[in-house]
């Protein structure tokens, strides 16, 4: 599953949401998440949260003011997994 079908099942599983709101920091929420199947690192969790909560984080901050691309977070275009982790070219 990749990080876009993570925020979206967040979005749409109240109860799954639940369960992940109710964890204190981002350490208990990734070992969860690990728990729960979701193959993800301790910054795939600092972006998703950043995008349920709407907030960018300072890397995506410094990303917008200097213009550049951030491909570590944008997903590619034809599978959606993270730039740079896909096997499409």
């Amino acid at each position: 599953m990749n990080i876009n079908q993570i925020i979206e099942k967040l979005s749409t599983d109240k109860a799954l949401a639940d369960k992940y709101a109710k964890l204190q920091g981002i350490d208990a929420i990734l070992e969860q998440a690990k728990a729960d199947g979701f193959d993800v690192t301790r910054e795939d969790v600092q972006y998703i949260l950043s995008k349920i909560r709407g907030e960018l984080s300072e890397e995506e901050l410094a990303v917008v003011a200097g213009g550049q691309d951030l491909p570590g977070y944008l997903p590619c275009i034809f599978c959606g997994e993270k730039l740079g982790s896909c096997d499409c070219k």
